[in-house]
């Protein structure tokens, strides 16, 4: 007669929603695991008739970056792989479910959030032609508040205007409010 046996099976951890929330969930491991100072960046600006997208992760002396990408999917998507290839991030395997990695290109932001950047980019673009950037930091901060921070640096770096906010979608609306002036203004 055969022996009844039960099998343990630990549950698959949820998949982030998409690739941005894994991204800050990866950073957030970083800094529990590694260093409390670790931080993602994403830059956009225009250049030579294109918008071009570069995206940094760093923690304590050790930072990854990659530039020139078409887009803030592409960016995101090309810092894990150059993460991913210098570096063990992740200690267990449910850990690792965290990875900022398959997600479609369209996977990598919500929907709100993808408008109110596209719409910042465009304004921006409107407002001060091939002359801005704008920087987006997170960092997983204890002040929720605080943990996303947008700038915009224009004008030949005379005008800097940020917003902040505890997603991304907030630092972009509290940055526009906060250039509003900046984008109404004559040169």
């Amino acid at each position: 007669m055969p022996a009844d046996s039960t099998e343990a099976a630990r549950p698959t951890p949820n998949r982030p929603a998409n690739g941005l929330i894994a991204w800050q969930m990866t950073i957030g491991y970083i800094c529990s695991e590694y260093s409390p100072d670790a931080l993602l960046t994403v830059m956009v600006a225009p250049s030579q008739d294109v918008i071009q997208w570069q995206a940094s992760a760093s923690w304590g002396h050790i930072t990854e970056e990659v530039s020139q990408q078409p887009s803030f999917p592409s960016a995101l998507a090309s810092l894990w792989r150059e993460v991913d290839r210098h570096h063990t991030i992740f200690k267990s395997m449910e850990a690792s479910a965290k990875r900022p990695v398959n997600y479609a290109e369209n996977q990598w932001i919500d929907e709100d959030t993808d408008r109110s950047l596209n719409r910042l980019i465009q304004t921006a673009t409107g407002a001060f032609g091939d002359d801005w950037r704008i920087v987006l930091h997170y960092q997983p901060v204890e002040t929720p508040a605080a943990r996303v921070q947008a700038r915009l640096i224009a004008r030949g770096d005379t005008i800097n205007t940020g917003g902040r906010g505890s997603v991304l979608i907030d630092a972009c609306r509290a940055l526009f409010r906060n250039a509003a002036h900046e984008f109404n203004s004559k040169a």
